[in-house]
């Protein structure tokens, strides 16, 4: 009769063991493969993402579909694994960038839908046409007179291997939850 109470009590704390491994694995697989939340750092997504936000990136997204212009991005360069940086897709691969007079010109045209208001003071690099070859992404912030992107050697073109996942909804604080446009 004790025996079989320990081996009831053993059976019991076995299956629960197993189930709080299954439960850390899938969080693991959920957050390694899935889903993650990112904190915005700095001013150079304003106004749509803002300093000390907490955002929800989709890192299933871009396995089954390409990434589009205007995405907003989490990356992280090959050298920093550990900091993820935000910004707006503008240059997609096999297209040209150049920026003038203020204006993003993609292939020599300009961008007439582009969600970035502001007129452009520094064009950095983008000044002389920057051609963009396979699996290669120009991004800028949406704040772009106070962005590091794409037009500053520290950040260069982004490679499609560093981009993370899309931003799909800012997830803290309580106020500002909601979609990200």
């Amino acid at each position: 009769m004790k025996n079989n109470k320990v081996r009831r009590f053993f059976k019991k704390i076995i299956n629960w063991i197993i189930l709080i491994l299954i439960a850390v694995i899938t969080g693991y697989a959920f957050v390694t493969f899935c889903y993650q939340t990112v904190e915005v750092v700095g001013p150079s997504m304003n106004p749509v993402l803002k300093d000390g936000q907490t955002v929800i990136v989709n890192k299933l997204d871009y396995r089954f579909h390409d990434i589009k212009r205007y995405d907003i991005v989490v990356y992280s360069k090959v050298d920093s694994d550990s900091y993820y940086d935000i910004k707006r897709v503008i240059g997609l691969p096999g297209e040209s960038v150049q920026i003038i007079n203020g204006r993003v010109f993609i292939n020599d045209e300009q961008l007439k839908d582009i969600p970035i208001e502001a007129s452009i003071i520094n064009p950095g690099l983008a000044a002389d046409k920057i051609s963009l070859g396979k699996n290669e992404y120009f991004v800028l912030g949406d704040n772009v007179n106070n962005s590091e992107d794409s037009r500053f050697t520290n950040v260069g073109i982004i490679s499609k291997s560093e981009i993370k996942g899309k931003v799909v909804s800012i997830y803290r604080p309580k106020k500002d939850k909601g979609k990200v446009k």
